[in-house]
């Protein structure tokens, strides 16, 4: 029987997890210690939304693999990692490596964009602002996670039982509380991905919001239509 290569030991963390998080867990700790070596790689990932309106538009997608600097970093880096893999796990089992991949940038992308939208159309105050970091994406995964498996139990800090539905309210309870405290702006991409992420693994998508835009606009113009005519009486028999 053939033994696994080092590098597939690595990569499920000694086969414990799949493949694609244990490789995610691994890019954001070398991207976040390259970046912590040559800062100028954070600061060309960051989500810059004033960057990305003048064409920078890698910054969508790269601001998630990089851990910001300060004396937080290499806890957040533990944390986030551990927490990727409690709960990236699952969600790799249930969706399949190339979804669990999609819904990562992808609702980090899609946060980044609406991020930028709200900045240069509604809060200009976002247009100074810079993020980056997995959590954002990481916290959607947990919203994600909660919704699939809402009656699993998981030991909340490692000490308090809690469901998956109660797990829901308290990620989403807690960015909020963060936001009150520390400035709601500085927490809008985390609120924008758990809010995109609450709509994905719900199973919306724009072409479903459309076709059911469409049926509704069809069933208001049958009223429309309809309006003239009148229910007949079984005692109205005589009828020109």
């Amino acid at each position: 029987m053939r033994s696994s290569s080092p590098l597939s030991q690595v990569l499920t963390l000694g086969g414990r997890a799949p493949a694609v998080v244990g490789g995610l867990i691994v890019a954001i700790v070398a991207a976040s210690l390259l970046g912590a070596v040559a800062p100028g790689l954070v600061s060309a990932a960051a989500l810059l939304p004033a960057m990305v309106w003048r064409g920078e538009a890698w910054r969508l997608v790269t601001w998630v693999l990089f851990e910001g600097g300060g004396p937080a970093t290499p806890l957040n880096l533990i944390l986030g990692g551990l927490t990727l893999f409690w709960f990236g796990r699952d969600l790799c089992y249930a969706w399949g490596p190339r979804r669990f991949l999609a819904a990562f940038f992808g609702v980090a992308a899609a946060a980044a964009a609406a991020t930028c939208v709200l900045g240069r159309l509604v809060l200009p105050g976002l247009m100074i602002g810079g993020w980056s970091g997995p959590w954002v994406a990481i916290t959607a995964l947990i919203v994600a996670w909660s919704l699939i498996f809402p009656d699993r139990q998981i030991l909340f800090m490692m000490t308090l039982p809690v469901s998956g539905q109660a797990m829901l309210w308290v990620t989403i309870g807690g960015t909020v509380l963060y936001a009150i405290f520390s400035g709601f702006q500085a927490y809008v991409p985390h609120l924008l991905a758990q809010l995109l992420m609450l709509g994905y693994a719900r199973g919306w998508s724009l072409r479903g919001l459309w076709q059911s835009w469409r049926i509704k606009q069809y069933e208001r113009r049958a009223r429309r239509r309809s309006g003239h005519l009148k229910v007949v009486k079984k005692e109205d028999r005589w009828l020109n």
